[in-house]
């Protein structure tokens, strides 16, 4: 009778551990749902704005470019913006070409 019950008291613990861990697993799939909702969202609201200015720019509508003081350039149509690198950040972004090279050493004087 006291395997009986040693046994039933082991089986629902890992029962407990089971469900709990079900629960991370579920809390985990919803966070990751979100969070795939949102940069969806994101996704569609950029390719819209990409759209409007995309047709903007044929149709030949008024563009402005103004700089913001982290150096980044915004790029403005009629109301609709897109933030661009600015020279600093482009001039020290790796290429494709180079993003594998070793750096040069340092040539004595």
């Amino acid at each position: 009778m006291e395997k009986a019950n040693s046994r039933m008291k082991q089986l629902k613990r890992q029962l407990e551990e089971a469900e709990e861990e079900a629960t991370r697993a579920n809390a985990y799939r919803r966070k990751l749902q979100r969070e795939l909702d949102d940069a969806s969202e994101a996704s569609e609201g950029l390719s819209r704005e990409v759209n409007t200015l995309q047709s903007r720019l044929r149709r030949g509508g008024p563009i402005s470019f103004s700089s913001s003081r982290s150096g980044r350039r915004q790029l403005q149509v009629e109301g609709t913006s897109l933030d661009l690198l600015s020279d600093d950040e482009v001039e020290n972004k790796p290429t494709d070409a180079n993003a594998n090279e070793t750096p040069a050493a340092p040539q004595p004087e």
